[in-house]
C-alpha cells in the first residue's frame, strides 16, 4: 500500500515583493537542483540529461511569469495570497 503525505508549505497573504522572493528562492533551488543532476550525469556517466535540461527550461519560464504577474502586483500596491501545497506518495516496492 502506498502512504500519500500533504504539507502546506506556504499559506500566507504577503507583501508582492515578499511573495516574489519566497517563490523564486523555492524556483531558483529546484533550477540549481537540475543543475546539480546534469553536472553529475555529465561527470559520471554521461548520461541523458534530458528531463533536467527540459526542466530548467520550464521553471525558468515559470520565474518570469513569476516576476511579471508580481511586479505588476506590486506597482498597483497588492497584497498576495499564497497557498503551496505539497502532496507526496511513498510509492512501496
Amino acid at each position: 500500500m502506498n502512504t500519500k503525505l500533504n504539507y502546506q508549505l506556504i499559506d500566507g497573504t504577503f507583501a508582492a515583493e515578499d511573495a516574489s522572493k519566497i517563490l523564486l528562492e523555492i524556483v531558483n533551488n529546484k533550477i540549481n537542483f537540475h543543475n546539480l543532476q546534469i553536472f553529475s550525469i555529465r561527470e559520471t556517466s554521461h548520461g541523458d540529461t534530458e528531463h533536467s535540461e527540459k526542466r530548467i527550461e520550464a521553471l525558468l519560464k515559470t520565474a518570469n511569469a513569476i516576476r511579471k504577474e508580481l511586479a505588476t502586483a506590486q506597482m498597483n500596491g497588492c497584497k498576495v495570497k499564497v497557498q503551496c501545497p505539497i502532496e507526496i506518495t511513498i510509492l512501496k516496492k
